[in-house]
This record gives C-alpha cells, structure tokens and sequence, in this order.
C-alpha cells in the first residue's frame, strides 16, 4: 500500500529526474562551439583594429580566460618613419565590455 508520503517523495523525484534531463539535452550555450566562435571572432577583429597594424592578422587561436581572451597580432607599421617594419602586439579583449587593447611585444637585446 503506498502511503501519501510516499506518493510525494516519488513524484519529486520523478521532477528531478525529468529536470536533469532537460538540462543534458540543452547545454550551456556559453560553452557551445557557436557560442566560443562567436566570442572568438569578435576578440579577433576589435584586437585586429586596436593594433592598428597595416596586414594584421592573428597569431594561432585567441587563449580564453575567465573574463578576457588574448589575441597575438602580427602585421607592419602603418606609419612612413617605421619603414614598413614587422611588429607583433598582444591584445587583452574585455569579454563583458568589448573593448580591446593592444599593446606591442618586444624581445629583450
């Protein structure tokens, strides 16, 4: 004979089992490919743009971290005195802002 109490406990249980699967079937979206090549995308381009190098391009994939991605540039010197010389920046994208900031990697002498 089942008793109310029991009744209960099964029917939560039952809700719970039912919740888990919903949340299998549905993943976060933040940790979806689309959702990482999104984030990545837009990392990319504003750090191209904040480099402000003629040819930049982005070196490998951007490197996430809980609230930035690091994008490498590399591109030329936009500026006539600079002769067109090759330069490589480091570039930190603000995941919640969507600002971006460069600045110039240099290798000791």
């Amino acid at each position: 004979m089942m008793t109310y109490g029991s009744r209960k406990s099964s029917r939560s249980t039952a809700l719970l089992r039912a919740a888990g699967l919903c949340l299998a079937a549905f993943p976060a979206s933040a940790s979806s490919p689309d959702a990482w090549a999104e984030l990545f995308g837009k990392a990319k381009a504003a750090c191209l743009k904040a480099s402000g190098l003629k040819e930049a391009r982005a070196l490998g994939a951007p490197t996430d971290f809980s609230d930035r991605v690091l994008v490498l540039v590399s591109g030329r010197w936009p500026q006539p005195h600079m002769k067109n010389q090759k330069a490589t920046f480091a570039c930190l994208y603000g995941k919640a802002s969507g600002q971006a900031e460069a600045q110039e990697l240099t290798t000791p002498p």
